[in-house]
């Protein structure tokens, strides 16, 4: 059972990601929605991490936890490469500002959450192949 709920997080965090880069390159585009999917794979990213490595007390009520959740679960012994962890928490910090903030963003700081996105996806995958996930396929 849990090969399939890693499975369903993955495919979020992918559409997610695909909707954030398409929602960015139109003519007019809608960065806000697209930031707030790039923040949003990346929690279903760390979802599926999560949900493969046993946790099962998934919350959507505080998701400035998810990083430390996700940290505590993570073999240190088996984990040199705690770069995604920095990704994973700079959108965390960045996720009210992007949907309820009063102040208006720079480019800047979309073009930071969509680097922070992909980088953050690729590590995931990264870890998932090499913690030897039930359901994470190497190139999901």
């Amino acid at each position: 059972m849990s090969a399939v709920k890693v499975q369903h997080h993955i495919r979020r965090a992918m559409d997610f990601l695909e909707g954030m880069k398409l929602s960015a390159r139109t003519d007019e585009p809608c960065w806000n929605s697209s930031a707030l999917l790039a923040i949003h794979s990346a929690l279903s990213y760390s979802d599926a991490l999560r949900v493969g490595l046993g946790d099962e007390r998934l919350s959507a009520d505080n998701h400035q936890k998810a990083a430390d959740a996700l940290q505590k679960l993570l073999p240190s012994n088996k984990l040199d490469d705690q770069t995604g962890l920095g990704h994973f928490r700079y959108m965390l910090s960045k996720k009210h500002l992007v949907a309820y903030g009063d102040r208006r963003l720079e480019h800047t700081d979309y073009e930071t959450l969509f680097t922070k996105a992909e980088r953050f996806a690729k590590w995931a995958d990264k870890i998932g192949v090499l913690l030897n996930i039930e359901g994470w396929q190497d190139g999901d």
